[in-house]
């Protein structure tokens, strides 16, 4: 069985989708498969746009494939996938887990291995950010039991994986009994093999002295790359999201990562155009980011879930100046992961190579996207970064 794979949105969906795929037997272009597989994401306007764009483009060039529809968008309005692809099947995030039985079982596909992987360990969120659908689509807090994400790493390990990426829609919520973030952490760490862990998004209130102790522990051990949702510089803005900190807390969180880790990325969240969000508290935010010196930015213009209770809220921001507030913010960013990429210049970082059609790509233990002279083979090694001109830095590799 020919199968095709599309994942949108955010780390949990890639992880989720990861999973199955090292299952199955895939092909690149839909129109050539005998079932298409689409994992959604509906925290924005423009993914469930993209979702739906995508099954109206199957259903004209390969109709008569197998369709299954699952994550969040398939979760919140499965009437949606009916109306782009009669007859689709609809899977909700929480029966995620029988897709593969749904497509008959399948063997390993040849080409699936890989140096980097995505394992999910915490899924759920109970929040009360006012702007977010997600806890209505993923409502149940669950851990995965710590033994069983012990095995699973050890796995990865023995197939040749050298960088585990950690994730969970809440990953600093992690619990399973007495274990919680940190000590998943350090039993991880703990594993005898030259592998590191990365850590994907987690709150800023996880930023504990706990945590920060742990980074001592660990070494090399876990990437000093740290992504920290902060979605606005403007205290007002925070209180009217319904989030638990203001930036004096966030400011000096990133200031004791920063003391533990000196040379460490740090990147963050930011939504734009929030309801009510005034040009001052537009300037504030903006004003804010920049002074924290941060690495890299993913920005978002405010969008209006029905159910939420900010599409409730009056002062809607009006399109225009959402799209000219996202552009600053994005300037911003650009201009800050340029900063980010001229400071690596000269040094030596640890990466993991991914060899791609006609080029060799790596991550850096901080999170730099660098494009390699040469592919070193599988395994950590660390390489020098040459330049930071226009694209991707470039960097040779060191065996050392």
């Amino acid at each position: 069985m020919r199968v095709w794979l599309r994942t949108f949105g955010c780390r949990v969906n890639q992880s989720e989708s990861e999973a199955l795929a090292r299952r199955l037997i895939l092909v690149r272009d839909f129109a050539q498969a005998d079932v298409c597989v689409i994992n959604t994401c509906t925290v924005t306007h423009r993914a469930d746009a993209d979702a739906l764009l995508l099954l109206r483009r199957i259903r004209r060039r390969n109709p008569s494939a197998r369709v299954i529809v699952t994550g969040c968008l398939a979760t919140r309005s499965p009437e949606k996938i009916e109306a782009a692809f009669p007859g689709a099947m609809v899977v909700k995030n929480q029966d995620k887990d029988g897709i593969l039985a749904l497509l008959g079982g399948g063997g390993c596909s040849a080409g699936h291995a890989r140096s980097r992987v995505t394992l999910k360990v915490q899924d759920g969120c109970g929040g009360g950010c006012t702007y977010c659908i997600v806890p209505s689509v993923r409502p149940e807090m669950r851990s995965t039991p710590v033994g069983e994400v012990v095995r699973r790493a050890e796995a990865l390990l023995e197939e040749g994986v050298r960088e585990i990426v950690l994730c969970g829609v809440r990953l600093g919520s992690y619990r399973d009994g007495s274990t919680g973030f940190v000590e998943l952490l350090d039993r991880l760490t703990a594993l005898p093999c030259d592998f590191r862990i990365r850590l994907s998004s987690f709150g800023v209130r996880e930023v504990t002295d706990d945590l920060l102790a742990l980074l001592d522990r660990a070494g090399e051990k876990l990437c000093p790359s740290f992504h920290i949702p902060l979605q606005s510089g403007s205290d007002a803005v925070l209180r009217r999201m319904g989030r638990s900190y203001d930036t004096a807390f966030y400011s000096e969180r990133m200031a004791a990562l920063r003391r533990r880790r000196p040379d460490c990325g740090l990147f963050t969240d930011v939504i734009v155009a929030f309801p009510g969000e005034t040009e001052e508290e537009n300037e504030a935010s903006l004003a804010f980011v920049e002074r924290m010196g941060l690495s890299g930015l993913h920005v978002f213009r405010y969008s209006r879930r029905e159910g939420t209770p900010a599409a409730a809220m009056g002062g809607q921001v009006a399109a225009k100046t959402a799209e000219e507030r996202a552009g600053r913010m994005k300037a911003l960013d650009a201009s800050l992961r340029a900063e980010f990429a001229s400071r690596a210049v000269g040094s030596v970082r640890r990466v993991v190579a991914e060899p791609r059609p006609g080029r060799v790509e790596a991550t850096t233990d901080h999170f730099l996207r660098v494009r390699l002279d040469r592919d070193p083979g599988p395994g950590l090694h660390r390489a020098r970064i040459a330049s930071a001109g226009p694209g991707l830095p470039e960097a040779a590799v060191e065996m050392l």
